[in-house]
């Protein structure tokens, strides 16, 4: 039980805190690798002659590479697609082929790469273009020139020469996401350095986005904002995420000239993929969308459409809203879910459209919240202090019971198991939060599924240390130890189980805590920012209250009682934390969602779908059932 429980604990720190990093790093090295082979080749190959040996035996190191990180990814659909794709480049690259199938062959691979494992990495905010050319006369001008053209005085000198960001060949073949790596990582064996210590994050994407609309011409860029304020299909499938990752090639040839104008205009005025307007206009977009597709016949497209309208759009908001008006959030997020439930469930035409009007009509709502001038000083305190004290206070309860429990037991190495799990649970938040805001971007999808699995796990682990508490609450023996403060009353496995809960249960609701501030914080006004600290330290106080409380009373317990209390507690909470983590898997989309009419209890965990319900009905069942055996044994010994 113990190597199980350990093995257990590490795996779950590994998943949520550096798998998704390794993945992100190795996906955007790809991303680089790719467009620097499609981009430079002409330069080491023309008419089938290699006219550079230098720039030839990268080329061949690069698509080499490149073949050997693609077999690395997770092996999902599509890899197998990717393998080929960078085999017959590998190849190209080794017959000397012309500079045209090369670059057909990058861009295939780029776009598939894109495709089939998403975006790991994104800005933050709009990209500050004015601090961008800033940056750019005192960091890039001296080799790539005062205006982007390739002719610094340092670049000169240099093998292979500077870049010029004008060259409408080079422009269309490279995407944002292609761009910020080079600058963050560099390019190895060449003139250009990393600038990951150097600049920030932020100035980074700036940097980005400057030199990547360097080529869209004024006229590309009018035309452009017309077609993007004209065209609601483009709205929605110029995403942010589009913008970054695909190459202006790209968008022409999956979405044509308009589009390809537009993705430049963005280029140059980021400003406009960061509105909550636009989220909204997206998530609006995609819910059409899936109307079209379900009244067409085509179910697979329309759920697809409903779950990036949830995803894509209003998942984008939804923390932002939810600090106003938690209520209306959840309201409008299960009329998102009901739009996908009429159509897994193959309901009339006319009754998803009724679905789609009323998530539409949400959505409307959502804009008239988040369109006034910030929070009041009372709104921001009270949303402060409840996010907080209701995050926090789920983690407080089991920590506090099990200490209690430790403490009345003289049990110091479990008392030291515990503290070390919720320790590691804020280091672990805290390292998340970095991750999320400063090296890669947690998507909705990645978000609800990380809320959803910590939940389950958490409500498995409570219902195991619920009902051992129990049993042995049953057992005189066990007693006898615990009066005598023996400590090695607690076998090896048990005490992993209290680390391994302790740590999950703070780290879930840490997470979900930073993301609720982090929205939070995107609503106050300069004048309303200390009343969120206010709010901050006064639920600080209020948890410390609670945390006394239940070691004094618990302290104060007959020993029989305080276990059998202690387990109920465990056993109610974990029935909760079930409930809310399928509630998150279903919103994930990995969970289908069946409503049923009943309101939801979030503070119980209770989101009405058969699913959720039938999963808690189950863990109370089971926990009734484990409670008569129990009760049995105990009347028979």
């Amino acid at each position: 039980m113990t190597r199980t429980l350990q093995r257990w604990l590490s795996a779950f720190v590994v998943l949520f805190l550096l798998s998704s990093l390794a993945q992100a790093a190795s996906q955007t090295a790809l991303v680089q690798l790719v467009e620097y082979v499609g981009a430079d080749y002409i330069n080491a190959v023309q008419d089938g002659a290699i006219v550079s040996d230098e720039e030839y035996v990268e080329m061949e190191e690069f698509s080499r590479l490149l073949h050997e990180g693609i077999g690395q990814l997770d092996d999902v659909e599509g890899r197998d697609t990717l393998l080929e794709q960078a085999a017959a480049l590998q190849q190209a690259v080794a017959d000397k082929a012309p500079e045209a199938e090369v670059k057909a062959l990058a861009q295939s691979i780029r776009g598939t790469l894109v495709d089939v494992y998403g975006i790991p990495v994104m800005p933050k905010a709009a990209p500050d273009m004015a601090r961008a050319a800033e940056v750019y006369q005192s960091t890039c001008a001296l080799c790539h020139g005062p205006d982007g053209r390739g002719d610094g005085p340092a670049g000169a000198a240099l093998e292979p020469a500077p870049t010029d960001f004008h060259e409408l060949a080079r422009y269309e073949g490279r995407s944002l996401l292609g761009l910020y790596t080079t600058i963050t990582g560099g390019v190895e064996g060449t003139g250009m350095a990393a600038y990951e210590e150097t600049l920030s994050e932020a100035d980074r994407w700036a940097l980005a986005f400057y030199v990547g609309s360097m080529a869209v011409t004024p006229d590309m860029a009018a035309s452009g904002k017309t077609a993007i304020n004209n065209e609601q299909e483009l709205k929605t499938a110029l995403t942010l995420d589009a913008v970054i990752a695909k190459a202006p090639e790209d968008v022409r040839n999956q979405l044509g000239d308009q589009a390809y104008d537009a993705a430049g205009y963005l280029r140059t005025e980021p400003q406009a993929l960061f509105s909550q307007n636009r989220f909204i206009e997206i998530s609006d977009g995609k819910l059409s969308e899936a109307e079209q597709a379900y009244a067409a016949g085509d179910t697979g497209a329309a759920r697809a459409a409903a779950l990036s309208a949830y995803l894509d759009g209003f998942e984008m908001i939804e923390q932002q809203l939810s600090a106003v008006d938690p209520a209306v959030m959840r309201g409008i997020e299960r009329r998102f879910m009901a739009v996908r439930e009429g159509i897994e469930r193959g309901l009339p035409e006319a009754e998803v459209s009724d679905r789609v009007a009323q998530a539409r009509a949400g959505l409307q709502e959502a804009e008239d919240i988040l369109s006034g001038d910030g929070l009041s000083a009372a709104a921001t305190f009270s949303a402060s202090f409840f996010i907080l004290f209701r995050e926090g206070l789920e983690a407080l309860l089991i920590i506090a019971a099990l200490l209690t429990f430790t403490r009345k037991a003289d049990a110091k190495t479990a008392t030291r198991y515990i503290h070390y799990g919720w320790v590691l649970a804020l280091a672990a938040g805290i390292a998340t939060w970095y991750v999320a805001s400063t090296l890669i971007n947690l998507s909705g999808a990645t978000r609800e599924i990380t809320e959803g699995v910590a939940g389950i796990a958490a409500a498995v682990i409570l219902f195991y240390v619920g009902f051992w508490m129990h049993n042995n609450s049953q057992s005189q023996k066990w007693l006898g130890y615990i009066k005598n403060k023996v400590d090695s009353a607690l076998d090896g496995g048990t005490v992993w189980a209290l680390a391994v809960v302790s740590f999950i249960s703070v780290y879930r609701e840490m997470f979900e805590t930073i993301l609720f501030y982090q929205a939070l914080w995107t609503q106050v006004t300069a004048a309303t920012q200390s009343y969120l600290f206010y709010g901050f330290g006064a639920a600080v106080v209020a948890l410390a209250v609670v945390c006394v409380l239940i070691f004094r009373i618990g302290m104060k317990l007959p020993l029989g009682l305080f276990f059998k209390a202690t387990s109920v507690v465990l056993l109610v909470l974990s029935v909760i934390l079930l409930g809310k983590g399928v509630a998150a898997l279903q919103e994930a989309g990995i969970l289908n969602a069946r409503y049923l009419p009943l309101p939801t209890i979030e503070w119980l965990g209770f989101f009405p779908t058969i699913q959720g319900a039938l999963a808690q009905a189950a863990a109370i069942v089971l926990a009734v059932l484990m409670w008569l055996r129990s009760r049995g044994q105990a009347k028979s010994s």
